[in-house]
This record gives C-alpha cells, structure tokens and sequence, in this order.
C-alpha cells in the first residue's frame, strides 16, 4: 500500500511539475517569431523604392490606381520575402522543433506578419511618393551633372568653352573630340569616332543609359568601363547591383 501511495505521489508531482522542453520550444518560438518579423519590416522598408518603380512603371497614370493593379504582384513579393526569411531562420537555427502547436501558431503568426507588411508599405504612401520622387529627381540631376555640363562662363568672346562633357569613366576630365577621336583631357579614354558618333550624340546616349538603369528600380550608381573585344574599343555601362553591363557606345 505504501509503494502505491509513493508512486500516486510522485506521479502527481510529475504532472504539476512544468515541462522544461515546452517552455524551451516555446521560448526558443517567440524570439524566431520576432526575429522573423524584424526582418522582414526591414526587407520590405529597402525594398520599397524597388517596388514603387514597379508600381510606377505600371500602364496607369493615377498613382493608387497603379498600387490596386499591382496589389497582386506585391502580395508574391510580400509572401517570396516570409519564405526567404524563413529559411535564412531555419538554416541558422537547426535546434528549432515543432510539434502540432508550434506548426499552427506559425502559419498563424506568417498571416499576420504578411498584414503588417502590408500596412507597412503602405503606411504615409502618399508623403514617402512625394519624398521618393524627390530623391528620384536629385539621382537624375545628379547623373545629368556628372555628365553634362554647361560652363557658366557664357562669354561669347570665348570660343574654346560652351557646352562640356565630363569624363564618365574618371568625372574629373573633359570630353573632347577630334575629326578621328573622342578621348578623355584627364584618363586614357579614347573612342574612334563611326560617323554618327559626335560628342552630342554621346551625351545623349548617356543620359539614355542612366534611364534605364533607373527604370529598372536599381539606385546603387553605375560605373563605366572601356573594353576591347574583337579589335573593337566600346564604352560600357556597369552596375553589380542589378547585373548591367550594357554597350553605351
């Protein structure tokens, strides 16, 4: 009798006594849930841009209408950033269990990140459009100077200055051009000159790339590289960010 009341008694005590691998996969739970979070608000604060250009490059001319239309597309976006973070997650953390509860509190908690993602994005839409047109315009200017510049010096009885290029590869020297050559007063750039080829139309295709680099909605800025290939010398628009390596000319 005595046995049976020691083991009623212990057994009691196990049941009262908090099971440490519970609350271990729950804890262990709550920190990948908000670190799950935290990542994602990130991704999609420097994705946002990117996807406004996407956004903005829609067939619509009204900017709400543009979202409504690709409420689709960023809903994907939205649900491919969840699962990329969630994975990262789960690489780096191999001890994460889950066991029926955990498994349905996750899909849960994903829906409701997906919500606030959503509510992030567009959360002040309308200033952060105003804000992001502004900077669109700056980086456009700022393309423009590097490499179109009109001297200040007006002077009609200078004839040497007017309208200059700068160098695209080191933006310190001055393009110049020849009855056979385009080069460079500062670097070794030098370009046989076709017979369309002109410093006017240089300057053009210029601005031309710097567009469409834009319009791809990369903002990291572009480098320009000189290459021969074939015997044959062309100027190069480069950017890591986005994969561009594009004849300019």
């Amino acid at each position: 009798m005595e046995e049976i009341g020691t083991s009623t008694t212990a057994e009691k005590k196990a049941m009262l006594r908090p099971s440490l691998k519970s609350d271990s996969e729950f804890n262990n739970y709550q920190l990948w849930k908000q670190k799950l979070r935290e990542n994602c608000f990130k991704r999609v604060r420097q994705d946002r841009s990117r996807l406004l250009w996407k956004c903005r490059l829609s067939s619509s001319d009204d900017e709400s209408s543009r979202l409504l239309h690709n409420q689709d597309e960023l809903d994907i976006v939205f649900r491919d950033i969840v699962s990329d973070e969630l994975n990262k997650i789960n690489n780096d953390d191999n001890d994460l269990l889950w066991n029926d509860d955990l498994k349905a509190a996750h899909e849960g908690d994903c829906q409701d990140i997906l919500l606030e993602m959503q509510n992030l994005f567009y959360q002040d839409l309308d200033s952060h459009i105003d804000t992001w047109e502004d900077e669109v315009d700056h980086y456009l200017a700022r393309a423009v100077y590097d490499h179109m510049h009109l001297n200040p010096d007006n002077n009609t009885n200078n004839k040497t200055f007017g309208e200059q290029i700068w160098c695209p590869l080191c933006k310190q020297g001055q393009l110049k051009d020849t009855h056979n050559l385009i080069y460079c007063t500062r670097c070794k750039l030098q370009l046989t000159k076709a017979d369309e080829l002109t410093l006017d139309f240089l300057r053009d295709r210029l601005a031309e790339v710097h567009m469409e680099h834009l319009d791809r909605g990369c903002r990291l800025k572009p480098r320009f590289c000189i290459k021969t290939k074939f015997n044959l010398t062309a100027l190069y628009i480069v950017c890591e960010g986005c994969d561009t390596f594009e004849v300019v000319i």
